[in-house]
C-alpha cells in the first residue's frame, strides 16, 4: 500500500476509506439528482446503474444502505410526491397525471399512490388539506359599486 511521507498505514487507510465515502456520496448525489430529473420517463435500475458507471448488484447494494429502501421504492415516491403536486395545482386527469410521473399502467399508479398516501389519488384530490385546489376553483367576481 503506498502512504504519503510520515503516514502510517492506519492513518493512511481511514484517509484512504474517508476518500472512498466522499466518491461514493457523491455519486449517490448524482443518483438522486438524476431519478429527480428522469422520474417522468421510463426508468430501469439496469439503465440508471450503467449510467452511474457501476453494476446493476453494487447499485442496489448501495442505493440500499443510502436509502434503506430499494431503488424501485425510491423511484415510486419520487413519481407520486409529483403527481400530489400535480393532483393539488391543476385540473388535469388523473390518468394524464399518472403518465406525466412516469407511471404507464393507471392501476400500477392508483396502486401505488394508495400505498403510499393512504388514499386513492381522486380522495387525496379532494381532501380539505389540499385547499389550494380549492381557491384555484372558487371564482371571486366583484359588483361595481362594492
Amino acid at each position: 500500500m503506498a502512504r504519503r511521507n510520515g503516514e502510517n498505514s492506519e492513518t493512511y487507510s481511514q484517509n484512504a476509506r474517508a476518500g472512498i465515502k466522499l466518491k461514493s456520496d457523491n455519486l449517490f448525489l448524482r443518483i438522486i439528482d438524476y431519478i429527480s430529473e428522469h422520474y417522468g420517463e421510463a426508468l430501469k435500475i439496469s439503465d440508471i446503474a450503467k449510467w452511474a458507471h457501476i453494476s446493476e448488484t453494487q447499485f442496489r447494494r448501495m442505493f440500499s444502505s443510502y436509502m434503506n429502501m430499494s431503488p424501485l421504492e425510491y423511484i415510486n415516491v419520487v413519481r407520486i410526491q409529483a403527481a400530489c403536486e400535480y393532483l393539488k395545482k391543476t385540473d388535469e386527469p388523473v390518468a394524464m397525471i399518472a403518465a406525466k410521473c412516469g407511471f404507464t399502467v393507471s392501476s400500477t399508479f392508483n396502486r401505488n399512490f394508495r400505498h403510499i398516501t393512504g388514499v386513492s389519488p381522486a380522495e387525496w384530490r379532494k381532501r380539505s388539506e389540499n385547499y389550494e385546489q380549492q381557491i384555484l376553483r372558487f371564482q371571486i367576481h366583484s359588483e361595481e359599486g362594492w
